[in-house]
Parts: structure tokens; sequence; C-alpha cells
């Protein structure tokens, strides 16, 4: 017996130290958990702004602010001094940008939805004109055709209003001028502004690509195009420098589009879409 209980008390437990292990395996598993949850946000996280981020293709832009007060400039475009229509082309060249001047004779514009017809040989003059957003394929801003409003918003303040053989260019979140196309069942479409009443409007982007405008000089209607990968500013500042009083812009990059010249042979500029979306939009001129 007295062996068995020598035995016994021989045997010691450390129970302070058992205590120690337990909690420090506990932390040790607490931490591994907040480490394995703080991992588990920051991926979601990533996964989400991947998977949101919009990667604008070449043929539109996202829409970017800006901001300028409401003005617009309207011409008559029924006034002509040549009784066939054509596109009458020139080029130029100011402060090392080489432009391309497109100026239409005996035609009117009009906004379409869809691709037009190049078959079409009244069409003298064809360039996508809204933007669309990649993640819902909608048009970006207000967009209003013969008199229907299809999109509404002012993420792009520029716009350009055709009604009765008219066209106004100008710069404003608010315009009379959209609630006049729609009673009037005129059209309406906007874009980045570029050049307001003579002085250059800022916008975001400050990527470089060949550049489009609709524009107007000397009280005349006119598209104008950079040759070069052009950034905003640079073609802004172009446009004003060959005397431009206010523009907004039109999809550039490789948009595809065509022009009759005055010997009446097509001309294509840009890359024709393989997949074209369903809201793409255009400007065109037509012969009277």
């Amino acid at each position: 017996m007295m062996t068995k209980k020598n035995k016994q008390d021989n045997e010691v437990y450390i129970l302070g130290s058992e205590i120690k292990e337990k909690r420090k395996g506990l932390t040790t598993r607490v931490k591994w958990l907040i480490l394995t949850i703080c991992s588990l946000i920051i991926l979601a996280s990533l996964l989400f702004f991947f998977l949101t981020k919009e990667q604008a293709p070449e043929y539109y832009f996202e829409p970017e602010e800006t901001t300028s007060e409401s003005i617009s400039i309207t011409i008559d475009t029924i006034s002509s001094p040549s009784k066939e229509g054509y596109i009458e082309v020139l080029s130029d060249t100011i402060n090392d940008v080489p432009l391309l001047i497109y100026i239409p004779n005996g035609a009117t514009m009009s906004l379409s939805l869809g691709m037009p017809d190049r078959s079409d040989s009244s069409i003298l003059y064809a360039a996508m004109a809204a933007d669309i957003r990649k993640d819902n394929q909608k048009i970006v801003g207000d967009f209003v055709l013969s008199g229907e409003q299809l999109s509404k918003g002012v993420a792009k303040k520029g716009f350009c209003a055709i009604q009765d053989k008219t066209v106004s260019i100008g710069v404003g979140e608010y315009t009379p001028l959209l609630e006049q196309v729609i009673a009037n069942k005129g059209s309406f479409f906007r874009q980045y502004p570029l050049v307001q009443n003579g002085e250059l409007v800022e916008n975001k982007p400050k990527n470089k690509s060949i550049r489009r405008a609709l524009a107007v000089r000397n009280e005349q209607v006119m598209m104008i195009e950079s040759r070069n990968n052009e950034s905003f500013h640079d073609f802004s500042q172009a446009l004003i420098d060959i005397g431009v009083s206010d523009a907004i812009y039109l999809v550039g990059g490789n948009a595809f589009g065509w022009y009759y010249n005055k010997e009446g042979v097509l001309q294509e500029f840009g890359e024709e879409l393989s997949d074209v979306p369903e809201n793409i939009s255009y400007i065109t001129w037509h012969s009277k």
C-alpha cells in the first residue's frame, strides 16, 4: 500500500502550464480566424472591383463629369450654295495637330438608331453619335429620336438638338431644347463638350485617341477629325485655333463611318464592327 501511495504522491500536475497552453491555443485559433475573415473580405472586395470595373472598348467611352454653364448655338442647315449634296473635305494643321474638316453642302443632318444603310446613296456622311455603356449596353445620357425619349441622364453635359432642319449645339445640365425636341418630334443626344463660346472645356479622360467633333465655325456646322491620336485638351485647343466657336464630341477612336466626297466617291473611316451593339447611334447628313 505504501508503494502505491508513494507512486500516486509522486505524480505531479502543473495546472498553470495547462491553462496557459489552452489559452495560447485559443488565441492562435482566434488570430487565424480573424486573419481568414480579413482575407476573405479583401478577396471579395477585389473580386467585386474587377467584376464591376468597366473596361471601355474602342467604340465608346464611359461617362465622365464635366462642368460648365448652359449655353447653345443654333444653326440653320437648310441654306447651302450647292444644289447637289456632297461633303467638302479640307485638311489643316494647327500647333502640330493635323485635322480633317468635313463640310456638308446641300445636306441636312438627322439622328438615327442602329447602323445606317451604306447602300443608301443619299447618306453623304455618317459618324457615331452617342456613347453606349458597357455594363448594360444602354445609351449614355439624354437621347431623343423623333420625339421619343429613349434614354435619360446628364453625365455628359454637351448636347446636340435637331429640329425643323436646324442643329443646336450647346453645353448644360438643363436646356429647354430637350423639351422642345420632344414636343416637336425632333432628336437630341449628349456627348462630351469640347468648346463653348470659343472657350476650351476640359474633360477627365486623359488618354489619346483619334478624336471627332461636331462643330460650329463661322456659323456653319461641320465635322472635324484628328488625323493622329490626340488628347481631349489638345484636340479642343486645335478646334479653337482654327476658329471653332462651339463643339461637342462624336465617338472617336476606330468608330466606323463614311462619307461621299465632291467627286461622289465613297470614303470610309474607322473599323467596322463584327458585332454591332443594338443601341448604336449615328448622325447622318442626307442630300436634299
